[in-house]
């Protein structure tokens, strides 16, 4: 299903209230491709935010903005998802949003089937090129979602919840950093934001175990 056009601070507010259908070329928030971060290599490695976010990496400009400000879209698949997780696909260069995906591992019986990967696969059948969409996550990817996205060549991924917080919040996790996964990758490094909007995706899962 595609969503007709509509602002993007309306979509914004909608995706908010209420879990999405599928969605092909949705509208990014409205200030989704605000100044941001610069394009320069040297002055976008490791370098934390004043909100806690952490990137690291080669961001365009706009594009840090763009997936800070996707995530609670991000958040409305994972709350409309029977394990509350939650991915869409942001192009690096107009900052809208063109997939987003919940976990189905309930739905279809399938163990695999992690937002990521779902995300992942939606994209490849609408021809999207994965270099030029980031992932914006709702938690960490785990080990077989950061393999998959890595060999996939995403351009850039963002989280907000870590794989550590889940850990501490009773929910069974391969504990290994996507970060981790890659630096041992051969292929060129994907640029990554850590802790992005976890005021949104922590409640998602402080209570899941209880």
């Amino acid at each position: 299903m595609t969503f007709p056009e509509a602002s993007r601070r309306r979509f914004l507010h909608a995706a908010a209230a209420a879990a999405p259908a599928a969605v092909l070329g949705t509208p990014a928030p409205a200030t989704a491709h605000a100044a941001g971060a610069s394009a320069d290599p040297a002055r976008n490695r490791e370098r934390p935010s004043g909100n806690g976010e952490h990137w690291s990496g080669t961001w365009p400009d706009g594009l840090r903005d763009a997936v800070s400000e996707a995530m609670p879209v991000a958040v409305a698949w994972a709350r409309g998802a029977h394990q509350p997780f939650g991915a869409v696909l942001v192009h690096t260069d107009t900052g809208d949003i063109a997939a987003g995906a919940g976990n189905t591992t309930e739905r279809f019986g399938d163990r695999t089937a992690h937002a990521e990967l779902d995300l992942l696969r939606e994209a490849a059948a609408a021809g999207l090129r994965p270099a030029s969409y980031a992932v914006v996550s709702t938690a960490e990817p785990c080990a077989m979602c950061a393999g998959a996205l890595v060999w996939a060549g995403v351009r850039a991924v963002a989280f907000g919840t870590s794989i550590a917080k889940l850990v501490s919040y009773g929910l069974p996790q391969i504990d290994l950093p996507f970060d981790e996964i890659v630096r041992r990758s051969p292929l060129p490094h994907l640029a990554v934001g850590r802790d992005v909007r976890p005021d949104l995706t922590d409640p998602l899962y402080k209570d899941l175990m209880r």
